[in-house]
C-alpha cells in the first residue's frame, strides 16, 4: 500500500495513518501445495495425543501465517472449519503458555475476518472468551483474547445490536474499573484493546445513540491515563462517537432544518479543553516520538470533537490500480483491527477478501477469493513493491511531520480563533 503523493498539507493528514505500516509487506512464496499442508496442520491441531505446548504452538504458528497471507474460505477447509473452531477454543481456554493461547485467539480472529458464517465462533466461542476473560483467566494473553471476541462480534452475520450490547458494556466495565472487573489491575495493554474492540462495535450498532452517551464519560476518564497507548485509543474513539452522532448533511432528503447535533457529552467545553492540552502537552516524561504522535493525533480528534470536522482524507493504494479512500475516523479504525488481524498479509485481504472488502466500503474483489501472496496473485508488481517501501520510508522522514504540523496549526486556530491560539 502507497499513500497519495499529491495530498494537500492544509486539509489532508497522515498522523493517524503512517502509524499502521510500522513494517513492510512479506513477501512469500508458497508451494502449491499450501492448501493441503494447511489441511495437515488442521487435522495435527486437533490430534492431542503425544502433542506438546511447542508442537502446539509451531502449528498454530504455521496456520496463523498462511491464514494471514493467504484469503482461506470455508471451502478450502473442507468441512473442517466448525472442528477448528473448537480445537481453537479448547487451546484458548487450556493453553500451556501464552504464546499459544495468544497464536489460538489471533487464529480465531483470522476466521472470523475470513469465514464469519462458522456459526460455532458467535454461538460457543464467544461466550467462551467472554467467560474466560471474565474469570481472571486472562493471565497469558489478556489482549489477545479481547482483540479475538471483538472480531468475532464485528464480522459475525447473525449477531443483531441487541446482541452486541452486553459485549460493549463489558468492555466499557473493563475500561471503567482500569481492568480491575477481570483481574487485570492497571493492566493497559488489556484497558487499550477493550477500548479497540468498543470502537470498532460502536459502528455496528443500527442506533448507537444512547450507548455513546454511556460510554463518553468512561472514554473521558481514560484520557488521563498514563498509557499512551490508552489516551491514544480513547482520543479516537471519542472523536469516531462524535461523528456517529453528528446530525444528517443537508443534502439528505430525511434532513430537517431545526435538526441540531445531539448533546452526547454534558461538559463540551471541558473535554474541548482536555483534548487541546493533549495536542500540545510536553513532558519530560514522554519521548519526543510520544510527544509528537499524541499532538499529530488529538489535533485531528480536537477538530472533530469541537468543530465536527472530519478526519483529514488520505488515500491508500494497493494491488494494482485500487485505492482506499479512508475519509472517517470509522474507517480508520476498522482499518487498524485489520492491520491487528493480517499484520504483514493485509494488503492480500484488501484485494481478495470478501469480507474486508465490504467493511470498508470497497466494491467486490475482482479476483478469486484464493488469491495468495504471490506478485502475480495479489496484483503487486515488484516495482509497486519497492514504490511503497519507499513511500514508508517517506512518512518516517521529516516531510510529513511538516506538513502535519502546518495543518495541526490550522485547526487549531479554527477552533480557539487566532488571538486565543497566539
Amino acid at each position: 500500500m502507497t499513500t497519495d503523493d499529491e495530498y494537500e498539507s492544509d486539509t489532508q493528514s497522515v498522523g493517524s495513518v503512517d502509524s499502521l505500516w510500522g513494517n513492510e509487506p512479506e513477501s512469500v512464496d508458497f508451494k502449491d501445495g499450501w492448501q493441503d499442508e494447511m489441511l495437515e496442520t488442521v487435522d495435527a491441531l486437533g490430534d492431542r495425543k503425544g502433542s506438546s505446548m511447542r508442537g502446539r504452538e509451531e502449528l498454530l504458528k504455521s496456520f496463523v501465517r498462511v491464514a494471514s497471507l493467504k484469503v482461506v474460505t470455508e471451502d478450502m477447509l473442507a468441512a473442517r472449519g466448525e472442528d477448528l473452531v473448537g480445537i481453537l477454543g479448547r487451546m484458548v481456554k487450556g493453553g500451556r503458555s501464552m504464546k499459544e493461547v495468544s497464536l489460538a485467539a489471533r487464529a480465531l480472529s483470522l476466521l472470523a475476518a475470513s469465514t464469519p458464517e462458522l456459526n460455532s465462533l458467535s454461538i460457543s466461542i464467544l461466550p467462551l472468551l467472554q467467560q474466560t476473560i471474565s474469570h481472571g483467566q486472562t493471565d497469558l494473553a489478556p489482549a489477545a483474547l479481547i482483540h479475538a471476541m471483538a472480531s468475532i462480534a464485528f464480522f459475525s452475520p447473525t449477531l443483531t445490536s441487541i446482541d452486541i450490547y452486553p459485549i460493549i458494556d463489558f468492555y466499557a466495565e473493563i475500561i471503567q474499573s482500569k481492568g480491575h472487573s477481570i483481574g487485570e489491575d492497571e493492566e493497559d495493554e488489556a484497558i487499550a484493546a477493550s477500548i479497540e474492540g468498543l470502537a470498532i462495535l460502536l459502528g455496528v450498532l443500527e442506533t448507537p445513540l444512547e450507548k455513546l452517551k454511556s460510554v463518553l464519560p468512561i472514554l473521558v476518564n481514560a484520557l488521563s491515563s498514563s498509557s499512551l497507548a490508552v489516551r491514544l485509543a480513547a482520543g479516537e474513539t471519542i472523536a469516531l462517537a462524535y461523528e456517529l452522532a453528528a446530525p444528517p448533511s443537508e443534502s439528505d432528503e430525511d434532513y430537517e432544518a431545526e435538526s441540531t447535533e445531539p448533546l452526547i457529552y454534558d461538559d463540551i467545553d471541558q473535554l474541548t479543553s482536555l483534548l487541546a492540552s493533549l495536542s500540545t502537552a510536553s513532558t519530560k516524561k514522554m519521548s519526543k516520538n510520544s510527544r509528537r504522535e499524541q499532538h499529530s493525533h488529538f489535533r485531528d480528534i480536537l477538530r472533530t470533537v469541537a468543530s465536527n470536522q472530519p478526519l483529514p482524507t488520505q488515500k491508500i493504494r494497493f494491488a494494482t490500480r485500487q485505492e482506499l479512500q479512508l475519509d472517517s475516523w470509522e474507517k480508520l479504525l476498522r482499518l487498524k483491527h485489520l492491520r491487528r488481524i493480517f499484520t504483514h498479509g493485509l494488503h492480500v485481504h484488501l484485494a481478495a477478501n470478501t469480507y474486508v472488502r465490504q467493511v470498508l466500503d470497497l466494491p467486490p474483489p475482482s479476483e478469486p477469493a484464493s488469491v495468495g501472496s504471490s506478485d502475480d496473485d495479489e496484483g503487486m508488481t515488484t516495482a509497486e513493491r519497492r514504490t511503497f517501501q519507499k513511500e514508508v520510508r517517506r512518512l518516517r522522514q521529516g516531510r510529513v511531520r511538516r506538513d502535519r504540523r502546518r495543518a495541526g496549526e490550522g485547526r487549531m486556530i479554527d477552533v480557539f480563533g487566532a488571538e486565543e491560539y497566539e
